[in-house]
């Protein structure tokens, strides 16, 4: 977990801690989409490669409490596979490559791994045999490479800046 706040605008975005628990707790419980689904422990007890954090504004009201976990997008182009045994070599390799790929995304705290795929054959084999499953609430937006130091701000008008008030 992090213990660095940041400041933009007239907000402040800091660490979760255990003293949002029983306000967090109350929102849960009223919010229809979260009842019943999730605890306060989602946000505050955090694995390696994840961070949660709450956004206030300028008199310290939280307006909102936000969870990041650190996943990566797997794209992949096969090699020719017309053949039983050529399509079967691909499978063998798929599986090892993404057991080797998952290793090392782990020991680097990636904790999700997507991956998109228009081949139904490709998603059930994914499914059946790798361990992925569909999501059909995602939202996804991409993001642009960041702005090198010295050049114009981000979309808010300024880069978010790390405030020198401690935890």
């Amino acid at each position: 977990m992090s213990s660095q706040f940041f400041h933009f605008d007239q907000y402040t975005v800091r660490p979760m801690s255990e003293r949002d628990r029983d306000y967090l707790d109350t929102l849960i419980e009223e919010d229809a989409y979260h009842k019943g689904r999730m605890t306060p422990d989602y946000f505050l007890h955090l694995v390696p490669g994840e961070d949660a954090w709450a956004m206030e504004d300028e008199k310290g009201t939280v307006l909102f409490y936000f969870k990041t976990q650190t996943a990566v997008r797997v794209s992949i182009q096969f090699a020719g596979a017309k053949t039983p045994q050529e399509r079967a070599r691909n499978r063998t390799a798929l599986t090892k490559g993404l057991a080797w790929i998952e290793a090392m995304l782990r020991q680097n705290h990636f904790r999700e791994m997507i991956f998109d795929t228009q081949g139904k054959e490709l998603a059930a084999f994914a499914k059946r045999h790798l361990g992925f499953r569909e999501s059909s609430c995602e939202l996804i937006r991409e993001l642009a490479p960041p702005t090198p130091i010295g050049r114009a701000g981000s979309e808010w008008g300024s880069s978010p800046q790390l405030s020198r008030r401690e935890g």
